[in-house]
């Protein structure tokens, strides 16, 4: 693969060709979803998949766009009054109390950790206008980021006709979530209060991720389940310096599979920043001297464990160019 990441102080364009080793580690485990994938989250390479394609419902691991939509929304100390029709939203709920007042804030720790349908009825109706409003805002920012094989109906995750996506888009959906830092706060909260007001009840709220207890490496993720999609389960996790994202959906064993997929992600890859390989180049300069090309930022590629030194560098840089002042 190519990567533009040289620059000099005349802004001269330059690539290089990295050459990756053709070996793959292969998963010699059973995954019980319907679907699933396993990606590293810096250079969106597949270790492992199985219809990852395949569009399917699922369910509250929806809560992922609705909750980064809210996040780039801001103003999360803004109070909002509980509507009529947000309070008694069927499925999981933080039993909301129509014009009890709660701020953005509280309500994203309830999406988030309770994955409350109540809660995001009313973010939706508040950061977007109107539940549709917001819908159509999911389906923009989804087209946004190239998941073509995604459309939402509704911001709780509630089947729908239309209402879908893959496990390969939900990973990507989640590899890009975290780079939102505020997001970040509400996809790995283990646990968060939310104190008692004259305004609203007070709630202790613990997050339906099991592995956000279980594990140290994991740093975020999403529960999900309908009848009809199944369990639909996303994690993410970090160990030295590499981030894998696990996708199952329609999954029965999701725990014990999501475990598996990780510790065998960590264990067979890593992740390399192919600029360390890099040497800076000279560029010949119009009229005499020259200038200096280097790595103009971390470029990362992940590799089977051993194979770092299979990584072969090819430059492609201009015979000379012209200097500016």
């Amino acid at each position: 693969m190519k990567h533009g990441f040289f620059r000099t102080a005349a802004a001269v364009v330059a690539a290089v060709f990295l050459c990756l080793p053709a070996r793959a580690a292969n998963f010699s485990g059973s995954v019980s979803a319907r679907s699933a994938i396993l990606v590293d989250a810096q250079t969106g390479r597949v270790l492992y998949e199985k219809n990852a394609d395949e569009q399917s419902l699922i369910a509250s691991t929806t809560k992922i766009m609705t909750g980064l939509l809210v996040c780039e929304a801001g103003e999360l100390e803004r109070e909002i009054s509980v509507p009529p029709e947000a309070a008694g939203v069927e499925g999981s709920s933080l039993y909301l109390k129509a014009g009890e007042r709660i701020t953005v804030r509280e309500l994203l720790y309830g999406l988030m950790l309770r994955s409350g349908n109540d809660a995001a009825t009313v973010i939706a109706e508040s950061v977007g206008g109107s539940e549709q409003a917001f819908v159509d805002l999911m389906n923009e920012r989804a087209a946004q980021m190239g998941l073509e094989n995604t459309h939402f109906d509704n911001p709780t995750g509630l089947d729908g006709d239309t209402h879908y996506t893959t496990a390969r888009e939900l990973a990507m959906l989640t590899a890009c979530a975290p780079q939102n830092e505020e997001f970040c706060k509400y996809f790995g909260a283990r646990q968060y209060v939310i104190g008692e007001t004259s305004t609203h009840e007070g709630r202790t709220l613990v997050n339906k991720h099991r592995l956000l207890t279980l594990r140290e490496d994991v740093i975020g993720g999403k529960t999900g389940y309908t009848k009809a999609s199944g369990r639909s389960l996303v994690t993410a996790a970090r160990s030295d310096g590499m981030t894998l994202v696990a996708v199952t959906i329609n999954d029965p064993n999701d725990w014990a599979d999501h475990e598996e997929l990780l510790d065998w992600g960590f264990e067979s890859y890593e992740c390399v920043d192919a600029s360390k390989l890099l040497r800076p180049q000279r560029i010949p300069l119009a009229g005499g001297g020259s200038l200096e090309a280097r790595a103009a930022q971390p470029v990362f590629v992940a590799l089977p464990k051993g194979e770092k030194e299979q990584l072969k560098v090819t430059y492609y840089l201009p015979r000379f160019c012209y200097g500016s002042i």
